[in-house]
């Protein structure tokens, strides 16, 4: 079966071309609210499945908010885009084939009433798979996808952010595997940065790298010169820490175990929390939110600009 033209295939994933700005969730009472995604975790870094309304608090530029909107964990359906790296960088058969792996453990881990699609970028982006609950087809697709061409990243994230917020409400991820090299991006790190903030798109990073690119590794050997790698997952990690998501280097089999379950523990247990946006200019403003429970700690994008 070959694969659906590219231009035709990237509308399955219903990009959308609204701006930015006006992507700000807006609840059936009408209110425009501030929606985070949040992840709350304890000092083992295992997912808190029982948080409580009474034990959240949000600050705004330091400033404490009113929680508006509470809702836990499994009260709605989840919808998790899978992105992958289908650039020539990616050729070698022990990336293809890990990067393949991560990806059906994570399908494998997901509720039956949750959703998945697939996309893959090289120099452009494109979508593969629509959302679904048939992780058959899904990894059936992955087999059709055959690396080749320079590598745009940065954009192909920022696409994705785009058509997972496209989508609604409820918990939701965008999960990226690669090896973290950019060659080709029209836009920078940064410029992705805020529009993952703003649509409120947590992204979970998976640089798949080999032995010698791996910090945690005892193969190790950047320490002195980083290679294109190791200076791509610093760059992934600080997408994954500002929008709420993780962030993980993986050279080995268990690696990817390890992240493949964490990731779709934390997108099992996801929050949703709302509040009212103070008037004042439109601006970037912090957010912080955390718990009054000891030793819990909450994730959530780092801030937003709200709409004018």
């Amino acid at each position: 079966m070959l694969p659906l033209p590219r231009a035709v295939a990237a509308l399955l994933i219903l990009s959308t071309a609204t701006p930015v700005a006006a992507q700000l969730p807006r609840f059936a009472s009408g209110t425009d609210l501030v929606i985070l995604s949040a992840t709350a975790i304890d000092k083992r870094g295992r997912p808190v499945t029982d948080l409580r309304r009474e034990e959240v608090r949000v600050f705004e530029d330091g400033r404490p908010q009113k929680l508006e909107h509470f809702s836990q964990g499994r009260a709605a359906t989840a919808r998790l885009l899978l992105l992958l790296d289908a650039s020539g960088s990616m050729t070698g058969e022990l990336k293809s084939a890990s990067t393949r792996m991560a990806a059906v453990q994570i399908l494998a881990a997901l509720d039956p009433d949750d959703e998945a699609a697939l996309a893959a970028f090289d120099h452009k982006y494109w979508g593969v798979v629509a959302f679904t609950r048939d992780r058959r087809k899904v990894e059936e697709a992955m087999t059709e996808i055959e690396p080749f061409g320079a590598t745009a990243l940065h954009d192909a994230l920022a696409r994705a952010s785009s058509d997972l917020a496209s989508h609604g409400e409820g918990r939701r991820a965008v999960v990226v595997l690669t090896d973290g090299i950019d060659t080709a991006s029209q836009l920078l790190a940064d410029e992705v940065l805020s529009r993952s903030q703003a649509l409120d798109v947590p992204i979970y990073a998976v640089s798949v790298v080999s032995p010698i690119d791996d910090p945690a590794s005892p193969r190790f050997s950047g320490r002195e010169r980083p290679a294109l790698a190791t200076t791509g997952a610093t760059v992934l990690a600080r997408y994954a820490d500002l929008s709420g998501g993780a962030a993980f280097t993986v050279s080995e089999i268990g690696g990817l175990r390890t992240a493949a379950a964490r990731i779709v523990a934390e997108l099992k247990q996801q929050y949703r929390l709302g509040y009212d946006p103070p008037p004042g200019p439109p601006r970037f403003r912090r957010i912080d939110v955390r718990s009054t429970r000891k030793g819990v700690v909450v994730r959530t994008r780092r801030g937003y600009v709200p709409r004018t």
